[in-house]
Formats: C-alpha cells, sequence, structure tokens
C-alpha cells in the first residue's frame, strides 16, 4: 500500500546495503473503523481498495482508493482519496495522480512526476500549480517498502529515511522513522470476519460502498493460505515535516504487518485528530509479468 492511507539509523541513499526484492502484484481490499477520537467525532468507517500490477515490464502501476464517512453529532462527511501512480522497480522515476472528493464534489487534483538525479530527487508539478523543485535525494512510496523488507530481512529494527509521496507541500521535507518488530501471529491472523462488499459489475473493489453492504462471510481461510510461509514484520512508522510538533510528535503515524511480499495487514492510521484501524478484507495475488 503508498505511504502515510508503508527505510540502519541512516538516511536511505542509492547505495542502500540491502537489494530490494520486486513487491508482488496483489489487488487488497480494507475495511476501517474508528478506533479513537479528540475532535468531535462520534463515529467514522471507511475502506481502502489498492490494486498494485507489474503489467509494464519494470513498473509499478498502482490504483488507490481511501472513502470515509465520518460524524459528528447529525453531520456526515464523506471522503473520497482516488491515486494512480507508476514506478519504476529501480525507483528512479515516479508519476502520480491524486484526486480528493468531499460529499461527492472534487476538491483537489495533485498531479506531477519526479526522478532521481544524483543526490538530488527532481520534482515537477503540474496541478494544483505548475511549478518545479529539488528535494535531497528522496525514496518513492513503492521503493520505500521494498527497502523496509530488505532491512527487516536484515535484522534491522530502526530505519530513517526521506521520502517523497507525491505531496504537493512537498518542500516541507518528508521524513521516516520506522521501528521493525518481528510479527509472531499468524497469517492475516489480526483479521477478523468481517462483511465483504458485493463485487461490481467490473470486478474491481469498489471502497465507496459501505462495509456491511452485500455482506458475505470474509475469506479469511483463504487470505491465510495465501500469506501462509511468508516471514512478516510489525512496522510502526512515524512521519515528520517542517510542520511536526517542536516537542517532536510526528504528523502522522502508522503501524501495520509488512509480508516480504509487500502485502500488508493489521492497519492502524493516526491521523493526531482519530485513529482508523482495520484488516484485509480481500486478497488477490496476480502473476508477475516476466520480462524478455
Amino acid at each position: 500500500m503508498m505511504s502515510r492511507s508503508l527505510i540502519v539509523l541512516a538516511t536511505f541513499s542509492a547505495s542502500a546495503a540491502h537489494a530490494a526484492m520486486p513487491l508482488a502484484p496483489h489487488q487488497a481490499v480494507y475495511n476501517l473503523s474508528l478506533a479513537s477520537e479528540s475532535s468531535g467525532i462520534v463515529d467514522a468507517e471507511g475502506r481502502i481498495a489498492m490494486a498494485l500490477k507489474t503489467d509494464k515490464c519494470g513498473v509499478y502501476d498502482l490504483d488507490y482508493r481511501f472513502v470515509a464517512r465520518f460524524q459528528q453529532e447529525q453531520e456526515f462527511t464523506l471522503t473520497d482519496q482516488q491515486t494512480n501512480s507508476t514506478e519504476n522497480l529501480a525507483g528512479t522515476e515516479f508519476e502520480f495522480t491524486t484526486k480528493t472528493f468531499v460529499d461527492g464534489s472534487p476538491e483537489k487534483e495533485i498531479r506531477g512526476a519526479a526522478h532521481q538525479e544524483g543526490e538530488t530527487t527532481k520534482v515537477a508539478m503540474q496541478s494544483p500549480v505548475e511549478r518545479q523543485f529539488d528535494l535531497p535525494r528522496s525514496a518513492f512510496p513503492m521503493q520505500h517498502t521494498a527497502e523496509l523488507i530488505a532491512h527487516a530481512k536484515a535484522g534491522e529494527r530502526i530505519v530513517e529515511t526521506k521520502l517523497f509521496d507525491g505531496d504537493d507541500d512537498a518542500e516541507k521535507l518528508l521524513t521516516s522513522t520506522a521501528i521493525i518488530t518481528p510479527n509472531l501471529t499468524p497469517a492475516a491472523g489480526a483479521a477478523a470476519a468481517m462483511p465483504e462488499p458485493a463485487a461490481p459489475a467490473s470486478g474491481k473493489p469498489d471502497p465507496s460502498s459501505a462495509p456491511g453492504e452485500g455482506a458475505q462471510p470474509a475469506p479469511t481461510a483463504a487470505i491465510q493460505k495465501l500469506l501462509a510461509g511468508l516471514a512478516s514484520w510489525r512496522i510502526s512508522e512515524a512521519y515528520y515535516n517542517s510542520d511536526s510538533d517542536p516537542d517532536g510528535m510526528p504528523v502522522f503515524q502508522t503501524s501495520y504487518v509488512l509480508y516480504e511480499n509487500g502485502v500488508s495487514d493489521s492497519l492502524r492510521l493516526d491521523f493526531g485528530s482519530y485513529v482508523l484501524t482495520g484488516s484485509l478484507n480481500q486478497l488477490d495475488l496476480f502473476d508477475a509479468t516476466r520480462c524478455q
């Protein structure tokens, strides 16, 4: 999944000590619910649907959608974030488009591209404002996930990196500190039986339908079978930028179980004023494209 919806006490650079393996192409759906709040939110539910594919040789294509409904007293708000991105396996080229809707109305569109050039990440934004700027070399989302797995396999427990995930406020210099611990729970064992949405006619997961609509028992056993035998780790990750609290509090925190093929489960998303938690509700693994 994208970091922030994801490497030794040193910033990731082009000369990383551990080679990253390609991530498995897959499709996943997560149901989310409100775990805690402090901003007047009395209820919330959401869904993340994502598909990571490698149909083009040497390129990750990510289709990511995060829909959430919030209740504050008698008021309801529906947010819908839709991201499409491509990133090459080398982690040197990244293109992205993110559209955000609130109650069905367009709120914001972010579109641009970035590439690595030496120790610099060069960013060209097309929307919301056309502009170009340079960052210290920063890892892209898929590269970040692959490197976390590589560091975890090497037995490292604390990983720091500079990141660029397509944020139009990137000049605030996003960084991440990840704490990695072995995951001792069975594959998908934390995933309770959650209602599964009826599949749309296209066959593509639709996160906009509320959890519980078209309810069927979640294929927990099937998910466990797909992930059986894979190494996994609990990742606790904190994100910082120039807006971070002077006392050291991050702008966003998350924790999740990360499998060695790149699949995530048991999500906790801490936005500061509220926390959402959830688990895998649906998982499909695809065959990787064989490059000639």
